[in-house]
């Protein structure tokens, strides 16, 4: 979980975000967590006064907003497209948000609009989706041992 989420998590939750909160919700020092919100403060996405609440401004509560809205995406698909258990897919979804390029990310929201609502409709979507994208890749040896060790098994 980064800072941002961390803050917009404690303000949706407890109403106020203080910086010992949000160093033990991260897990790390106190000394830890001010130096980020420092940062933060420099970046412009929260506003804090020393032994004051963390709060986040409006670009940052946009940000954390993002942040929130495609890990909600990615949970979802693993749930209901993947089928994984809640609690999995959330853990899932946090490891994948923080770490997803902006084109990763909209390849995924793009993907994800077609599967969660699945017709005749998106099927055809989705064929296009992945001719578009396997075209412009190559893919390895181990993804068609794979499709064969797959297919074996549905046999079983």
């Amino acid at each position: 979980m980064s800072y941002i989420s961390a803050i917009y998590n404690l303000v949706e939750k407890e109403g106020v975000a203080r910086v010992s909160d949000i160093a033990r919700l991260r897990g790390v020092s106190y000394a830890s967590a001010t130096n980020a919100v420092k940062k933060l403060v420099e970046l412009g996405l929260v506003e804090h006064k020393r032994y004051g609440f963390v709060k986040l401004t409006n670009r940052g509560l946009r940000i954390a907003q993002m942040l929130k809205s495609g890990e909600a995406r990615i949970k979802y698909f693993f749930m209901y497209v993947v089928g994984i258990p809640e609690k999995k897919a959330q853990q899932i979804a946090s490891l994948m948000v923080y770490d997803l390029d902006a084109d990763t990310r909209r390849k995924l929201r793009r993907f994800y609009s077609i599967m969660i609502d699945f017709t005749k409709d998106k099927a055809e979507e989705l064929e296009r989706f992945i001719k578009e994208h396997r075209a412009s890749l190559e893919l390895p040896e181990e993804v068609y041992r794979l499709k064969e060790r797959i297919k074996e098994d549905d046999v079983e």
